[in-house]
């Protein structure tokens, strides 16, 4: 059983998560740690109460320090500040940590790369299917049209998104 942490447990993509694994149960995995921002009026709920599955004991933890000894893989889609946080503590620690935070720059993606280099990282601008095809789809439409034609991606969100643009 892989023993899954997830950061930002109460946010609209926590929720998500928390429900993903909850849904693959028979695949072999299990959440045992949810962390939120200490200043957060989540800390102490029951994270599967909050993502609308019922009680799952697992409470909402305000470090992921906390909680190092209770998962694997950390699945972190918050903010650039606390996921490089995350990382380093998951690196540190010889945890895996799968990084859907959109929005870092050169440098920061350096900073995962090298702890790719002692941690398993899966880190990915976007995991969505329809935008990864979008992706291929554009490199091909560009080989074919060439230099000659511009190619602009307008992005939108809900309102409530913290990172836009993201990807």
């Amino acid at each position: 059983m892989i023993k899954i942490a997830i950061a930002g447990a109460p946010g609209r993509m926590g929720r998500a998560l928390i429900q993903a694994v909850h849904n693959a149960k028979e695949g072999g995995v299990e959440l045992t740690a949810a962390i939120h921002r200490a200043d957060s009026s989540f800390i102490g709920m029951d994270s599967g109460e909050i993502a609308g599955i019922g009680k799952n004991g697992v409470l909402i933890v305000e470090t992921l320090a906390r909680v190092i000894n209770d998962f694997d893989v950390l699945i972190d889609f918050t903010l650039i500040e606390p996921t490089l946080e995350h990382l380093e503590i998951c690196k540190s620690n010889g945890k895996s940590i799968v990084i859907g935070t959109t929005g870092f720059n050169d440098e920061q993606k350096l900073v995962i790369a090298d702890a790719a280099q002692s941690i398993s990282v899966v880190f990915a601008p976007n995991m969505s299917v329809g935008v990864n095809l979008c992706l291929h789809l554009l490199r091909q439409a560009a080989q074919i049209l060439g230099e000659e034609s511009d190619i602009e991606i307008i992005e939108t969100h809900h309102r409530h998104k913290l990172d836009a643009p993201s990807g």
